[in-house]
């Protein structure tokens, strides 16, 4: 058990004046959720905003409401690694799961792959900003010519990242953004839903409205969370919750069994100033991926870590590790000196356990190798110049004849 000084491996901290501009949204109530709604529609300049209570939540409401347009349909095409929320949705929505592979040197789908993809029962595919790293959505429009399946934008990692001036979220036909613990931006948990689509609004509209509020014992709930996380997510203590087993930081875990609400007015208060508040982390974390790419000798590998020549604020920064025996001492040593080093998904969506059989005699080899090869490193606003020179002298150790996730 460690004691001391931890970085946590993702942070957007949540300062003691959001809470109090939490408590105050609680007394406005719906007039906070009107106006947390109507900025982020007029930042990413689109026509319709859902605010619910997850990520996950808004996944799932989204492919609840497709269902609704396209009976007929009742799959949900994905990557083969990405976050397990992501079949716990498709599972909850009633659907089933299709897997594509994705490419060797990042995240994206296989194109090639997914060009020989049927789509006569394909109801959604999902192109998927993982770790903050864009997607191809275009591509993904262009290759899938049936206009029955729908380009569901998982940006639920990449808030504030755009691509050539267009934000993500708003590139497929609806998009959807996580507010939970370690992403962009945070709200303790929270899902946003983007769509310029009219049709795919009101059937979102029908099935946001049936949803239950936050009662007093939910919104208590958060209010405990937002404060442990203020004051717990320092370095200075983190090591605290991360030897609490029974909080599970860090696990990934399967479970289509979640909640879904809308948001509710505390958590549309935590969001006070929300796109200064992001720009401005997104801004430090661009300027440490600047950092480790430097302390790593890494060129600045363009579509992967930078865009336009400005490094994208990748919430955590993928690092490929190819040695296995390397890969296990780097972790042993984040554990033991609390440096925020991180595995990733511990299997392929194929081999998580409880999907075991659905996908019958296919392998996807690049999945597969992600899970044994990748880490991430900390890019947080807590990460300091010190902790980049340090750590960068045991990650380059570990790297040896390695590569980062966008070097094949």
């Amino acid at each position: 058990m460690r004691i001391g000084r931890t970085l946590p491996p993702a942070a957007a901290h949540i300062a003691l004046r959001d809470i109090a501009a939490g408590f105050a949204a609680m007394l406005d109530g719906p007039g906070a959720l009107d106006r947390f709604e109507r900025e982020v529609r007029e930042y990413f300049g689109v026509k319709h905003c859902f605010l619910v209570s997850s990520g996950q939540a808004a996944f799932t409401l989204i492919l609840t409401a497709l269902k609704t347009l396209f009976p007929s349909r009742d799959e949900v095409l994905i990557p083969a690694f990405t976050c397990f929320s992501v079949p716990s949705s498709i599972v909850r929505a009633g659907l089933r799961i299709r897997l594509c592979d994705v490419r060797p040197d990042c995240f994206d789908f296989d194109f090639a792959q997914l060009s020989t993809v049927s789509t006569d029962k394909v109801l959604a595919v999902v192109p998927t900003h993982l770790f903050g790293v864009p997607a191809d959505v275009e591509g993904v429009g262009r290759l899938i010519h049936d206009p029955g399946v729908t380009v569901v934008e998982d940006a639920a990692q990449a808030m504030g990242e755009s691509v050539a001036a267009r934000k993500l979220g708003t590139l497929g036909d609806v998009g959807f953004f996580s507010l939970g613990r370690g992403k962009a931006l945070s709200c303790v948990e929270g899902g946003i839903i983007l769509t310029n689509r009219d049709d795919i609004a009101d059937a979102l509209r029908g099935v946001v409205q049936r949803l239950p509020r936050y009662g007093l014992l939910s919104v208590s709930n958060l209010v405990l969370k937002s404060t442990a996380l203020s004051i717990l997510s320092h370095p200075r203590l983190f090591w605290l919750p991360r030897n609490l087993p029974f909080l599970k930081l860090g696990e990934t875990i399967f479970d289509p069994h979640f909640p879904i609400m809308r948001m509710s007015a505390y958590q549309a208060g935590l969001a006070r100033n929300w796109s200064v508040k992001l720009e401005r982390l997104r801004n430090i974390r661009r300027r440490n991926v600047m950092r480790w790419l430097a302390a790593l000798h890494v060129a600045r590998i363009e579509g992967v870590y930078t865009h336009g020549g400005q490094a994208l604020g990748l919430p955590r920064l993928p690092v490929r590790i190819e040695d296995a025996q390397a890969r296990r001492s780097l972790l042993r040593e984040s554990a033991s000196r609390g440096l925020g080093v991180m595995p990733v998904y511990p299997a392929s969506v194929s081999a998580i356990p409880q999907l075991k059989g659905a996908f019958g005699s296919a392998v996807f080899p690049a999945a597969e190798r992600c899970v044994r090869e990748l880490v991430t490193l900390p890019t947080h606003a807590f990460l300091t110049e010190d902790d980049v020179a340090s750590l960068g002298k045991v990650v380059s150790g570990a790297l040896g004849s390695a590569v980062l996730s966008g070097q094949g």
